[in-house]
Formats: C-alpha cells, sequence, structure tokens
C-alpha cells in the first residue's frame, strides 16, 4: 500500500488536468432493477457541471445504449446475446441515451454533441485526425461531446472490445490529461486467491503505477451482468493511457459528488499512475492508440535490445521475417523472436520487400532491391513500445 504521503503528491497532478474523458458504465446508471436510476444519473450530470464551470472540458465516453434498447423491449431472453439483436438493442438504445443527457445537461445551461466511433475510424490516421478537429471544434463551442462505440454497425473485426478501451483512446484523440473510469466498484481492491479457485477481496489500492506488474494480477473479470467489462479492461485502459502520460482514476461512479472528490485530490477510488515526461507526442500518438497493426515483423535479440533500451530504429539486419501483405507506410507490430509484441510502427517498406532485405545489412538494401528509400524498416520517429 502507498502511505499518506505518496498519495498525496500523486494526486496533486490532478489538480493540473485540463480536459478530463470521463467513461460512465452502463452499471452506474441502471438500478439493480435494471432500470434507469434517475437519482444517480442526475447527480453524475450535476459533478460533470460543477467540472465545466471551474473551467475543466470534459468529453464524455458513455456505455448504456444496449442496456438501455433491452430495458425498452422489455429485457427479452431469446437471442439477446448474439450479434445481430445486440447491435438492434443498440440502435434502439442509442437515441434514448442520447435524450437522457440533454434533458439533463440542459438544466445546467449546456449543449451536447453525439460521436459515434467505430474501430475503423481510429485506424486510419487522416480520419484520426479529423476526429481530433471536430471534437476540438466542439469544446470551442462549449458544447459536451458524447462518445459512444456505434455498435449498430461494428462487427467483431471492427471492434474496440468494450468503452474502457474507446475511453483511453479518447484522450489521445482529444490530448486529455486526466481519465476517470466510473464503475460500480469503489477501485481496484487486493486480492487474495483462495486454494478452491475463488478471490477474496482486501483493502482498496488507493493508489498504483501503471507499469507495477501487480497491477494485472489483481484485475477480475465483470461481475455487474449489465456491461461487457470488467476490471481487467479498466486496468488495461489505464495502461493505454499511461502511454500518453495520462493518470487514471477508477471510482465508483454511484458516489454522490465523486468527480468533485477527485478534483479536489480526496483519497477515492484507485489512482493509476503514469509518467507525464514519457507521454507520447505528435503522430506516435496515433501509433501508440488508434493504429491498428496490419502485419507483423519478428525481430532478433540484438534488434529487440537497441530498440529497447536505446531508442534506435529498426535495421534490416535485425528482421528474422515479415507476416502479412502490406504496402509502404503501413503499420506494423514488432515481435521478438517468441512472438510476443514489444513495439509498434510506420515500415518504410512494402511486405514483399522486406522479405528481399530481412537479415542484410543496409549498404545491400540497393543491391538487392534497385532502390533504397531509407537505411531502416522502421524509423524511431514512426515507432512507439507497447
Amino acid at each position: 500500500m502507498t502511505n499518506r504521503e505518496e498519495i498525496e503528491n500523486g494526486r496533486s497532478a490532478i489538480a493540473e488536468a485540463e480536459h478530463w474523458v470521463v467513461k460512465l458504465g452502463s452499471a452506474v446508471f441502471l438500478g439493480d432493477s435494471r432500470q434507469l436510476d434517475r437519482p444517480v444519473f442526475t447527480a453524475l450530470i450535476e459533478d460533470i457541471s460543477k467540472l465545466l464551470r471551474r473551467g475543466k472540458r470534459v468529453t464524455l465516453v458513455s456505455s448504456g445504449a444496449v442496456a438501455l434498447g433491452r430495458e425498452h423491449l422489455g429485457w427479452p431472453e431469446d437471442g439477446g446475446a448474439s450479434i445481430p439483436c445486440l447491435q438492434a438493442y443498440a440502435a434502439v438504445g442509442q437515441s434514448r441515451l442520447m435524450q437522457l443527457y440533454a434533458d439533463e445537461f440542459v438544466h445546467h445551461g449546456h449543449k451536447i454533441a453525439q460521436i459515434l466511433f467505430s474501430r475503423a475510424d481510429l485506424d486510419a490516421r487522416r480520419r484520426f485526425l479529423n476526429a481530433r478537429m471536430t471534437l476540438e471544434r466542439l469544446h470551442q463551442m462549449g458544447v459536451v461531446p458524447i462518445i459512444n462505440e456505434n455498435d449498430t454497425v461494428a462487427t467483431e473485426e471492427l471492434r474496440f472490445g468494450d468503452n474502457d478501451r474507446l475511453a483511453a483512446m479518447t484522450c489521445g484523440v482529444v490530448h486529455a490529461d486526466m481519465l476517470v473510469i466510473l464503475s460500480d466498484v469503489e477501485g481496484i481492491f487486493e486480492v487474495e486467491q483462495a486454494s478452491d479457485g475463488s478471490r477474496k477481496f482486501g483493502e482498496r489500492i488507493a493508489q498504483i503505477e501503471a507499469d507495477d506488474p501487480h497491477l494485472m494480477e489483481i484485475a477480475g473479470p465483470s461481475i455487474s451482468g449489465v456491461g461487457t467489462g470488467g476490471m481487467t479492461s479498466k486496468v488495461q485502459a489505464a495502461q493505454i493511457a499511461a502511454r500518453m502520460g495520462v493518470p487514471t482514476v477508477i471510482a465508483r461512479g454511484k458516489r454522490r459528488g465523486v468527480l468533485g472528490e477527485i478534483a479536489d485530490q480526496k483519497d477515492v477510488g484507485t489512482l493509476i499512475g503514469a509518467d507525464r515526461d514519457a507521454g507520447l507526442a505528435g503522430k506516435k500518438v496515433w501509433l501508440g492508440t488508434g493504429a491498428r497493426p496490419v502485419g507483423r515483423l519478428l525481430c532478433d535479440a540484438g534488434a529487440v535490445r537497441a530498440l529497447r533500451e536505446r531508442g534506435a530504429s529498426l535495421l534490416p539486419s535485425g528482421v528474422l521475417s515479415v507476416e502479412g501483405a502490406f504496402d509502404e507506410g503501413a503499420v506494423v507490430e514488432l515481435s521478438d523472436e517468441h512472438g510476443v509484441a514489444f513495439a509498434r510502427g510506420i515500415s518504410v517498406y512494402g511486405s514483399s520487400d522486406i522479405e528481399r532485405i530481412a537479415g542484410h545489412h543496409s549498404d545491400e538494401i540497393v543491391g538487392r532491391l534497385g532502390f533504397r528509400i531509407l537505411d531502416t524498416i522502421v524509423h524511431r520517429d514512426g515507432l512507439v513500445m507497447i
């Protein structure tokens, strides 16, 4: 556990945060009866409005469309887990979700905007930047953007996985410096594994660093049965945000005034710390969050060490093999010889050309290809560690 002084020092960074991404899980504003918990929802919007009055920017990422759609249709039992059914529930529930937000925010003098993302919207850098410009303009207009995955048309291959991950990626889109994930639990708890495989929860962890190996050991699946993500997905989202130097607080959304308490640096929830000075910048934000690899390069041990320890570029001599067919400029995953991914980058050459120069020195590129773009396969300026 972290002592009191360390907690206060860690949470002091929250006061400096100017742009918050707040993720609301469906379990937060749906009650135990699986009906809308109106008092909780109203209190949350009031809480967000108070943040806005403090001069903070707030971008909301909201789950709930599928749950509200099912609730509106009487929670049908047949076929509820199939993708077509879930997409139909999302189509029914998304308009209801946005109407709820519009009705509540108007009492505080705020207008809202709906933004629906599919995974492909953040894969391509141009679309990533277009999304950033749209969201920036909305904030300049004083409009609160509310983001959700476009569940109605998303396929399994084009999904974010859950809105926790989408919230973390949104931090990169909008240049946020604070991520808050509101759920149905008070934060992350110490866990003991019993001999029968069950998990016994201990004390709440007030603060932990994103790169602490203990973090993934204590995360667990969803227990509410309403949302799709558990604590594992929230921890993974916090680790994505940490790559950009963004800290995350995981807290209980039903706690009245929870956002104000976080802003006031109270010991609420679990703070997952990040090194702000080590955060990604420029196109590396897109590489580290939005871009999805279309191929893979297996690298030898020397290349892995050079990239990890010296921040070097990937040379042809360090490539063992190529997987996938892709053109130059494609995003590729870099893995060690055991297949464990450790980086992501923009390939200078296409896959067929890399196959011809893999394992060779850079001064052989022209002789083997008849041309040379760069001496590297992935330049360090287009490379992020993961």
